[in-house]
């Protein structure tokens, strides 16, 4: 996943999705994902993805390169939707709740610079978790490109295969296990750079721009019409 990219949209696009405040999206995501969880009908999802898809289109937001992200979603979902068939929801169901899911993120991350998503946190979490919550985002997509160029390496080496299925996965092990220690050493050295700077508790995050209400209308009512259709479908 390119943070970079995801950067650039939400910073250097201009739409009414990025004119509205954050809070006002954060509570979208919120209103969205009630509905995943209240709703077990597939029409419901569809319904919601029409919605969140239209609006990336409105909010001058290069879907097709977008949706991918949503990927990863499907696909730990799909790992479960198999594991549960016989169970009392439909595999279907469970990937659609899911993606949905996902989808509301993507809506947000790429219209919402994320000092403001987090500048929204100082008021609830304590400072601490607040900064473990941030140095954790833009560690996850360090250790996401490390490891996508472990596998590169590994395959320009010929040491993965998708006809070894046994091999690949000796070799994913090792693959996790090498991002384990390398997580480790980013984590030290990152306290290590933080104490030098003169970190005391507190990362700086900028507070979030004022917003026009009428921006901050639409994802409100976009997520209410989510979840208005999860209640009366």
């Amino acid at each position: 996943m390119d943070i970079a990219f995801i950067d650039n949209l939400a910073y250097n696009r201009d739409s009414v999705m990025h004119k509205a405040s954050a809070l006002s999206k954060v509570t979208m995501v919120a209103l969205v994902i009630a509905a995943v969880v209240i709703s077990t009908e597939a029409l419901v999802f569809v319904i919601a993805l029409a919605i969140l898809l239209t609006t990336f289109s409105i909010s001058n937001l290069p879907v097709l390169r977008i949706l991918p992200f949503a990927g990863y979603a499907f696909i730990f979902s799909l790992i479960f939707a198999v594991s549960s068939i016989g169970g009392g929801i439909t595999p279907i169901v469970v990937i659609l709740k899911a993606v949905t899911a996902a989808v509301s993120m993507l809506l947000l991350i790429t219209t919402t610079p994320y000092p403001q998503i987090f500048a929204l946190g100082r008021k609830i979490f304590p400072t601490i978790l607040l900064d473990a919550m941030l140095v954790t985002y833009r560690s996850f997509f360090i250790l996401m490109e490390q490891v996508e160029r472990v596998i590169i390496a590994l395959r320009m080496r010929g040491g993965y295969s998708p006809l070894r299925v046994v091999g690949n996965l000796d070799i994913m092990g090792k693959v996790v296990g090498h991002g384990f220690i390398h997580a480790w050493e980013l984590s030290e050295n990152m306290q290590n750079a933080m104490l030098i700077r003169g970190y005391r508790g507190g990362m700086p995050v900028s507070a979030a721009r004022k917003h026009s209400i009428k921006y901050s209308l639409l994802p409100v009512l976009l997520g209410a019409t989510v979840l208005a259709t999860a209640v009366f479908a």
